[in-house]
């Protein structure tokens, strides 16, 4: 089995300002290396010319508060392109309404656009691997049944509870799956406790490149006092949480916080900052380019980012990578990956005394104790790059 397919509605674009995660690309790259054809098939929402025009003024803003992607160049036919020799077909999904269905005559043009794609490819997949139940799902299902031989996976990046908004008729798509993937462990039990256990599961991380992998040298003498969050500044963030506890904590006015990044909530967590009388404790850094992001997180004790509906989030690991002890959401993304106190410390999304707790507790630690954190983590992040994230991907469908 040699050919994969991917479907997906976010994926790098021949456009250099295409918002979109790459999430996906980092598991078709290393597929590729490992001699895999792989082709990829990016479907993407079209709305009417007045959707853009609005979308224009207040794009930014959309995306800044909830981290939904917002698209300007979405193309009215199906074109074709390549990122890193990976070949991708972007199909639009023609559509009158934002999170509305796909009228059938969009879905019949756009599956024709998908046919018509992998004939001129001469490419017959052994693998269908889809990200994204919608609108992915309807997709996989006609593709089963023009190609009964492969094997079809399904890749969740939420709990699926809306899976019945989209589909009334939903069974039939999810019996023709044969391997579904999650992208936590919450999610995981979350989707089964709506639809119970599928015949086959795994679980679907991503990784991080290997030479990420740097960890700094750290006796944690002075204890944990430099944070850091990097990030897009948005509500789900909840960066405000976090300028709460350490104030709550740090009374004493002895740790630094970093905070990397741009979006709507900037001013408002400045505002705030002030308000606490946290300014010379508290630098805001802005949007930074990668290498000077990196540096300046390199220096801090620990990583700290307790958003709201975090499937998951690769910026844990690059911290991790580091040695930095990084706290995150409970029952999110990343629990499962961070076990609280072994690898890194996990904490409700918007609950500041909570916050309050698990800072205070690391204050508590002696140096070995955090060192041994720190250490932890950086071996969860050695197992976790993308080409061991990519192999386990697919020998979970091929076994």
């Amino acid at each position: 089995m040699k050919n994969i397919l991917l479907l997906t509605n976010i994926y790098p674009t021949d456009d250099p300002k295409y918002p979109g995660t790459k999430i996906c690309h980092f598991f078709t790259k290393e597929w590729q290396k490992m001699g895999y054809d792989v082709r990829v098939i990016h479907y993407e929402s079209c709305f009417p010319k007045i959707y853009y025009k609005i979308g224009g003024l207040i794009g930014e803003k959309i995306m800044a508060k909830t981290g939904s992607l917002v698209d300007m160049s979405t193309p009215r036919e199906a074109t074709q392109y390549e990122v890193d020799g990976i070949k991708v077909c972007r199909v639009p999904l023609k559509k009158y309404f934002p999170h509305g269905s796909i009228p059938k005559k969009s879905e019949g043009v756009a599956f024709d656009a998908t046919k018509s794609f992998l004939h001129t490819e001469h490419f017959e997949p052994d693998v269908i691997t889809a990200h994204f139940f919608f609108p992915q799902a309807q997709f996989l299902h006609k593709l089963k049944a023009l190609y009964p031989n492969a094997r079809t996976c399904m890749v969740m990046h939420s709990n699926g509870e809306t899976i019945p908004k989209y589909y009334k008729d939903y069974k039939p798509l999810m019996d023709s799956i044969d391997i579904w993937g999650f992208r936590s462990n919450s999610f995981k039990a979350q989707f089964e406790g709506l639809y119970g256990v599928q015949k086959r599961e795994f679980l679907c991380y991503s990784g991080i490149p290997s030479e990420y992998i740097q960890p700094q040298q750290r006796d944690f003498k002075n204890g944990i006092k430099k944070f850091v969050f990097l990030g897009s500044l948005y509500k789900l963030k909840n960066v405000d949480i976090t300028l709460h506890a350490l104030a709550g904590v740090f009374n004493d006015g002895d740790y630094t916080f970093d905070v990397i990044g741009d979006g709507a909530e900037l001013d408002s967590l400045k505002k705030l900052t002030t308000k606490l009388q946290q300014e010379n404790h508290v630098a805001f850094h802005g949007r930074q380019q990668r290498d000077k992001a990196q540096t300046i997180m390199a220096g801090a004790d620990c990583f700290v980012m307790v958003s709201s509906r975090e499937a998951f989030g690769l910026v844990y690991l690059e911290a991790m990578a580091k040695g930095i002890i990084p706290v995150a959401t409970v029952g999110q993304g990343f629990d499962g990956i961070i076990s609280n106190g072994k690898n890194g410390f996990l904490c409700p999304s918007r609950d500041v005394e909570a916050l309050e707790k698990v800072l205070l507790q690391m204050r508590s630690l002696s140096a070995e104790e955090l060192k041994q954190i720190s250490d932890n983590a950086i071996a969860t992040a050695k197992e976790l790059t993308n080409e061991k994230a990519a192999e386990k991907y697919i020998k979970e469908i091929l076994k």
